[in-house]
């Protein structure tokens, strides 16, 4: 072959892969290129993943501070938690836990949370309950003692139910879902002491006498929390035998370690069984608790006070050793008061040495100026301590709730209408605003009063059934006010005070079968221990129903006084008879 026909040939080819690496290749490239939209997409989720695995571990640590009584280092771990997973269970049920147990008011809030949750459980549920009922949010807590009802529901969810029912003033409810706890876990010793609570408030003696039969069981028990509790609900009753007050003598002489509460119980169960060797049983008992923990000795002193013996409380507590303590210094005043040597109690009240707040000090001078009639003098301190509380909303129900038990009306009332300016305690300041108004028989001013708390209260029925009373009193818009308060008697059955609201609704309506029917269901009404108010609602509705005997033999138990003008403009008709 010759030179030229050799660099003719065909150029030679570009060798390739073989098809097998080159789908390697593929393959490698494909993943890579997964994992950056991975990485791109997935990175948040991954991030919150981790947040919310880290929380865990600090909702755990707070679990377990709290377990140790560490309840500062729980709250910072239950913070962190919930700092970086503001909705994790762990976190808000710990923190909602720790709260409830501490009386911080943002438990609320978090058990709302928790609540919201699908992991929340039925204790969760039941816990959160028991708060709003103890806060008397009843209207968010009768939503869900309703769902816990609807699934077979246990000891603890009929419990609440009681007390709900209870609160809500419905006491043959209450003691329905109470019988049915106790049904449900015969031997739950706190159920039984429930009911037994429950029935000893009834005016009823076959109730109240087995409220006696369930707490001689409580007490009759060997180690039960409740023995100490029964014993003592036992020495309160006022229905004892002579030989049950020396069982429970002999109960409480059982029991161990021994403490004051006790020891004046049994000593009141002595004087009741032997009046006549009362001094001794004083001496006996000031000897015995007279020197222990400061506690002891105001309790020893308030309760001498209570059995009128105030020469042995300021023998016991001269002025020195009671100014140690403000409580015990307290108490050596309410002696001097029962004695009313008030001119004693103003000189103690000017010494340097007191360490009152100034507005005390203030109240303290204005009941002692008005106990000596000097009406100016205590209206001038007064002012001074309602002056000097003002910016303090705890102070001032101090000074409200002490003018209010000191019959000083116009100052109580002053200090409510200062109190109602914190909104916190305005719901508070309101019902003291409308008892003060009571006692002045001004019903516009209850009006008011009652209308702000409706306001702050919409939830609650019984502020809603006063309002419509007033509101009937007044005779103002009569057929919307009568709605109301048939709505509520027809809810609430066994509250006498929305039945009376119905009856007083029906006779403004000129309907006086009606109003009757009210009183007719679905329980015997004793009405000895019935508000006068009530009573004479009652006593208009036998006169509209021309059952005059029966209304004349009522408004003899009336004390006329305790009305106000327009509840006695009620009983004109009798009035007008005679």
């Amino acid at each position: 072959m010759s030179e030229k026909a050799s660099s003719a040939s065909p150029p030679r080819q570009e060798r390739r892969p073989p098809p097998s690496s080159r789908i390697r290749r593929a393959i490698v490239w494909s993943l890579i290129l997964v994992a950056v939209l991975i990485v791109a997409f997935g990175a948040k989720p991954v991030y919150h993943w981790l947040k919310a695995r880290r929380a865990e571990q600090f909702a755990a640590a707070g679990d377990a501070f709290a377990q140790a009584g560490k309840w500062d280092d729980a709250a910072q771990e239950y913070r962190a938690a919930l700092q970086l997973d503001p909705l994790g269970y762990r976190g808000l049920e710990g923190g909602a836990r720790l709260a409830t147990l501490l009386g911080h008011p943002e438990a609320v809030e978090l058990w709302e949370q928790v609540y919201k949750l699908p992991q929340c459980t039925t204790a969760d549920r039941q816990e959160y309950c028991e708060l709003l009922v103890k806060l008397d949010r009843l209207n968010v807590a009768q939503r869900i003692i309703e769902r816990l009802l609807k699934s077979d529901p246990d000891t603890r969810t009929l419990d609440l139910a009681s007390r709900y029912s209870h609160k809500m003033g419905d006491s043959a409810k209450a003691i329905e879902f109470a019988r049915l706890a106790v049904k449900r876990s015969p031997k739950d010793d706190t159920a039984r002491f429930q009911l037994a609570d429950l029935l000893a408030q009834m005016t009823d003696l076959a109730q109240r006498a087995e409220a006696r039969k369930l707490l001689w069981e409580l007490a009759g028990t060997t180690d039960g929390i409740y023995k100490r509790p029964a014993i003592e609900a036992l020495a309160r009753a006022p229905e004892l035998s002579g030989d049950e007050r020396n069982r429970v003598l002999e109960a409480l002489d059982t029991l161990s370690p021994p403490n004051i509460t006790d020891a004046l119980l049994a000593s009141d169960l002595r004087i009741q069984l032997h009046p006549e060797d009362a001094d001794r049983i004083y001496d006996e008992t000031i000897a015995r608790w007279s020197r222990g923990e400061i506690a002891d000795s105001i309790q020893l002193a308030r309760w001498l006070n209570v059995h009128q013996q105030p020469e042995r409380v300021l023998a016991l507590f001269p002025v020195e050793r009671a100014l140690k303590n403000n409580k015990l210094f307290l108490t050596r005043l309410d002696a001097l008061g029962i004695l009313q040597r008030w001119n004693e109690i103003d000189e103690l009240l000017t010494r340097s040495d007191l360490s009152f707040d100034p507005s005390v000090v203030e109240s303290f001078r204005a009941r002692t100026a008005q106990e000596r009639n000097a009406t100016l003098d205590a209206e001038l301190h007064w002012s001074h301590a309602v002056a000097l509380a003002a910016g303090d909303p705890f102070k001032l129900r101090f000074v409200a709730n002490f003018a209010e038990h000191s019959h000083a009306t116009a100052a109580a009332l002053k200090a409510f209408e200062q109190l109602a300016r914190f909104p916190e305690h305005a719901a508070f300041a309101y019902r003291g605003i409308q008892r003060q108004s009571q006692q002045t028989g001004e019903v516009s001013a209850q009006l008011a009063a009652a209308e702000k708390i409706s306001a702050l209260t919409p939830d609650d029925p019984a502020a809603a059934a006063q309002l419509a009373y007033l509101n009937l009193l007044l005779e103002t818009d009569v057929e919307a006010n009568l709605a109301t308060a048939k709505k509520l008697a027809e809810k609430y059955p066994n509250r006498l005070s929305f039945r009376v609201t119905a009856a007083l609704g029906y006779l403004r309506h000129h309907d006086a079968g009606s109003a009757l029917a009210q009183f007719k269901a679905p329980a015997p009404i004793d009405w000895k221990r019935a508000q006068p108010a009530w009573r004479a609602v009652y006593a208009a509705v036998l006169l509209a129903n021309d059952r005059n005997d029966e209304a004349r033999e009522m408004i003899g138990t009336i004390p006329l006084d305790r009305l106000n003008p327009e509840e006695r403009a009620l009983l004109e008709p009798y009035q007008e008879a005679k």
